[in-house]
């Protein structure tokens, strides 16, 4: 029944609407007959039209045209009629135009010429007055393109043997309109969204614009109108950048990346070059810097922060390892990726650029070859040019350049430290791993002796900073440790056996000891694996301090065996302490010394025993074995943070002897005991700075982040870092440390409060976008906690509270905006990098093949990395996903903007600012605005044109949406005839 009916109501409405054009074209004669003028038309119309009717219902502008093309010549009256229609919107501009486009008697001169002049009397006008214009508009401007192009061509193929005035008049006016539309930006933008819905169409455009083109050329006898190559161009060349290009404006100084690495290598010293590059990348089309610039740029950084570590031999270890080893690297992986060579395809063009840049910063590269000892440039040149990325002829350059400067710098004396860690350090270094990796990779009965020989030896001085500092740039920290870990097994199999020698129980604690201190300066998740079940891994999860965390002495206590605790005090108090006729094996007595120590300090207490007393048994402690100190202060260190501030002083003191400097007898009759002490003093003294901070000044020396070493509120640590800021220009390496920490302690909500507050101080522009890249860089410390604590909890203040609401006034408006975009950008490039990162790890094994790593003349190589450069270069944002919690806190964000955004054109400071946002994220984002903007609410860009028309263009809103898709497209159009209603509006 209901099936009957509609098919009823649709032969209805086709009757009726046969009906009503059938009048109109009754209508359209008789005004013809009767020469009624264009007035008496819009009368009579409405006798067949209500008020309200659309006349594209019922093929009005179709009718007129009809009728007036029907001579050879066009019927100017009757045009009239359809130029009163179109002004009194009884027939959209959209109609007209298709109308237009299907008239193909190219062959009446006339008539064409009339209609190219019709057109031309519109074309500022055209716009949409209804949602159903808008969709067919841009089908429509396609259209009369293609028509436009075709009378060009048939006129072109008639010159000269017709008419010549008449041909080169068409041809003019065809140019001329052409030009016309090629040069709005409205009726180009809704031409580049036809071609984005229907591109078959854009071919068939193309297709005439190259017959055209090649007509002309065949055509000597033509000149052909001026503009006419640049418009044929423009058509064939629709690319959005080109048509509605943004204009960003690079920044001619960063204050981004200097920091940005000085927070990766404190928080992520090893991450891979995918991590590392996505970071770099973001970077660039952040500020929308050339390849060269970003090179430029990138070692700037790295050589600021190279000058900042020259005071610190660990940081200068790690850093000089990062620049000259890493850096090169790092360079040559984007060089892969988006890099051109030059012609002969010798070297990167982008990086000769890079250096010929560097090399104006002449007091920075001064300053840090004095400090280093050597030529920094030619240190970085020379692992860039055996990786192909620079020429030797540019290195001869370069080196020239820098010689005469070297030459000077040389007559003074060296300003970092006495054992300072230069470049050269560095590159021997290598090997030195290599060589150490393959040993431990070996059979430990024939290596034992040598691998105990060369851990002794790179313990004194720097040799062990610099060997793990290459380590962690290269991604062979956990490697190193599991390796490690496996030889300080071996070595407790074999000092456990019956009559092992006391050398057996040496190697294994030395081995300890460097696990220990990797441990304590890279943390427990960064080098060990989650599960691993080898005697020190258990020992790290059961009884060691980590980030400041203790765990319980009694928990502690509950692994030792009160037998062996009693052997062990029964030996230790004897005057000559040997366990040599006991069965205690070494990890027996790493396990109890806890329980002994606590029988020790309990007695002590008492006054059961004499300081003296005590004093020779911690000494037999650490004679045996530097280890048993440590293990017995973690458990005093843990005893001591949970007892009464009365109880401690004594624990203390114990500790303190475990730290007293070693006796002469001790260095020469005990093997190799000043290398362990060394190590010994160094773990034990940062297990009591977790519980008992010294002063400021001592902790600099410490890379200590997960607890603050200040008695000052940490406001006013914040507010002297901050100052500390504002007075370098920059991040300096000591403040990340301290800002690590105070994120650790206060969490990112606070961090992210006082941070944008101190920002926001600012008044000049300056100022005001250097605190923004040093602000963005610092939350890469956790980049997705800070954004998620900006978006969710801090930015809502600024939008809803009255007193905060004061402060979002330019140029701090835009500022906050452009922080919280780059923090968004961050935090999907963090969420991205991570997830490629997770499919490719793989687990460290003993059969990787070090061979490639041990050969000195073999070259790293990074070709490899077809998929990658594929993933970073090609369309990004295809197949990006935004997860947690980053999608959540845009959803919010967006929900907010939908409450906020000033409804009928009213304009408030969280209008601007909402609009700010969205500009920011189109200008950053580029191919990934889309992504980030996607679950916008369609009302608030609406909203905001009718508040803010001035502030909005063409190539704004052809980039907030996904034009691959038909809602994209059908919110585009909506939005640029809006933006086009507005400008076309009466004053």
């Amino acid at each position: 029944m209901f099936e009957t009916y509609s098919v009823k109501m649709v032969k209805m409405d086709a009757s009726n609407i046969t009906s009503k054009t059938s009048s109109l074209k009754a209508l359209i004669l008789k005004a013809w007959r009767e020469r009624w003028t264009d007035i008496q038309w819009g009368i009579n119309i409405k006798t067949i039209l209500p008020r309200g009717v659309s006349g594209d219902l019922y093929n009005l502008a179709d009718c007129i045209l009809q009728q007036a093309m029907v001579g050879c010549g066009a019927n100017q009256l009757v045009i009239s009629y359809l130029k009163h229609s179109l002004a009194s919107h009884l027939v959209s501009y959209a109609a007209v135009l298709q109308r237009i486009a299907k008239f193909d008697a190219f062959h009446k001169p006339h008539c064409i010429a009339s209609l190219l002049e019709f057109l031309e009397s519109f074309l500022d006008s055209i716009t949409c007055r209804s949602k159903m214009e808008e969709e067919v508009l841009a089908f429509a401007v396609s259209s009369i393109i293609l028509w436009l192009l075709q009378v060009y061509h048939y006129s072109l193929s008639k010159y000269p043997s017709s008419n010549h005035i008449q041909s080169q008049e068409l041809l003019e006016k065809s140019t001329s309109i052409l030009n016309a539309i090629v040069h709005s930006d409205f009726l180009l933008a809704m031409f580049y969204l036809a071609k984005q819905n229907d591109p078959d169409e854009y071919n068939e455009v193309t297709k005439k614009c190259q017959e055209i083109t090649t007509f002309m050329m065949m055509n000597t006898q033509f000149k052909a109108p001026v503009t006419i190559h640049e418009t044929l161009q423009k058509i064939c060349n629709m690319d959005i950048d080109k048509i509605a290009p943004l204009n960003n404006k690079m920044e001619t100084v960063t204050h981004c990346l200097e920091a940005l690495i000085a927070v990766n290598v404190l928080a992520n010293p090893s991450a891979d070059m995918q991590q590392l590059s996505s970071q770099l990348l973001m970077v660039q089309r952040l500020k929308s810097y050339s390849l060269s610039t970003l090179y430029c740029e990138l070692i700037r950084a790295c050589f600021i922060a190279l000058n900042d570590a020259s005071k610190d031999a660990s940081k200068q270890a790690i850093w000089a390892a990062f620049t000259f080893l890493k850096l090169p690297q790092v360079i040559h992986y984007l060089h892969n990726i988006c890099g051109t060579t030059n012609k002969d395809g010798e070297y990167s063009t982008e990086v000769v650029e890079a250096f010929e840049k560097l090399l104006q910063s002449t007091p920075l590269l001064d300053v840090v070859d004095a400090k280093n000892s050597c030529n920094c440039v030619m240190s970085l040149l020379d692992p860039l040019v055996k990786l192909n990325v620079v020429a030797e002829s540019q290195l001869a350059y370069f080196n020239q350049k820098r010689e005469t400067k070297d030459s000077m710098l040389q007559k003074l004396e060296p300003t970092g430290l006495q054992g300072s860690v230069p470049a050269y350090f560095i590159t021997r270094a290598e090997p030195t791993l290599a060589g150490i990796l393959k040993t431990m990779g070996g059979d430990f009965h024939k290596t034992q002796d040598s691998l105990h020989a060369m851990l002794c030896q790179i313990v004194g001085g720097t040799t062990l900073d610099t060997i793990l500092a290459v380590a962690t740039v290269e991604g062979k920290l956990k490697l190193f440790v599991s390796r490690l870990i496996k030889f300080n097994e071996f070595a407790l199999i074999s000092a456990s056996e019956k009559n092992a020698p006391q050398s057996k129980v040496y190697i294994f604690d030395i081995s300890f000891l460097i696990l220990c201190s990797i441990v304590q300066d890279y943390g427990a998740e960064a080098v060990l694996d989650e599960n691993g079940d080898s005697f020190f891994e258990q020992w790290v999860r059961e009884c060691m301090p980590q980030k400041g965390v203790h765990k319980s002495p009694e928990q502690i206590l509950q692994k030792c065996d009160s037998q062996v605790i009693d052997i062990f005090i029964h030996h230790l108090s004897a005057p000559d302490f040997d366990f040599k006729n006991t069965n205690l094996k070494p990890h027996d007595l790493c396990i109890n010394v806890c329980g002994v120590i606590k029988e020790i300090l309990f007695a002590w207490e008492q006054g059961s025993i004499s300081s003296a007393d005590l004093k020779r048994m911690l000494d037999s402690l650490r004679q045996k074995m530097a280890s048993l100190a440590v293990c017995a202060s973690s458990w005093l260190c843990a005893y001591v943070n949970v007892v009464h501030q009365d109880a401690i002083l004594k624990p203390i003191n114990i500790i303190q002897q475990f730290l007293s400097a070693p006796s002469e007898v001790e260095l020469t009759q005990i093997d190799n005991f000043k290398e362990r002490a060394i190590l010994m003093c160094q773990i034990i003294r940062k297990l009591q700075y977790d519980i008992h901070p010294p002063s400021v000044l001592k902790a600099k020396t410490l890379n200590l982040s997960h607890y603050i070493v200040s008695k000052q509120p940490i406001l006013e640590q914040l507010q002297s870092v901050w100052d500390d800021i504002k007075t370098r220009g920059y991040l300096h390496i000591d403040a990340t440390h301290i800002i690590d920490s105070l994120l650790n302690t206060a969490g990112p909500v606070w961090l992210v409060t006082n941070l944008l507050k101190q920002t926001l101080k600012f008044r000049y522009q300056d100022d005001l976008d250097r605190s923004v890249d040093i602000v963005v860089a610092i939350f890469h410390l956790d980049i997705e906690k800070c954004s998620q604590a900006l978006l969710l909890y801090v930015l809502p203040q600024y939008l809803y509270n009255a007193k905060l609401c004061n402060e979002l006034v330019e140029p701090q408006s835009a500022i906050l905006a452009k922080l919280c975009v780059y923090c968004i950008y961050a935090a999907l490039e963090h969420s991205i990098s991570r997830k490629v990162t997770t499919s490719r790890k793989r687990r460290h094994d003993d059969s990787e093949d070090l061979d490639a790593i041990c050969s000195s003349n073999k070259v790293r190589r990074l070709n490899d990395n077809t998929s990658d450069a594929l993933y970073y270069s090609q369309g990004q944002s295809m197949g990006i996903i935004i997860k947690e919690p980053l999608q959540s806190a845009l959803e919010m964000l967006f929900k907010s903007f939908s409450q906020l955004a000033g409804k009928n054109g009213d304009v408030t400071p969280q209008t601007q600012f909402i609009f700010e946002f969205i500009s920011y994220a189109v200008q950053c984002g580029q191919d990934r605005a889309q992504v980030v903007l996607q679950k916008m609410p369609s009302e608030i860009v609406p909203t905001l044109i009718k508040a803010l028309p001035d502030n909005f263009n063409t190539g704004l809103i052809l980039r907030l949406y996904d034009l691959s898709t038909p809602y994209g497209r059908k919110d585009t159009a909506r939005d640029l005839c809006l933006l086009r209603n507005m400008r076309l509006r009466p004053e």
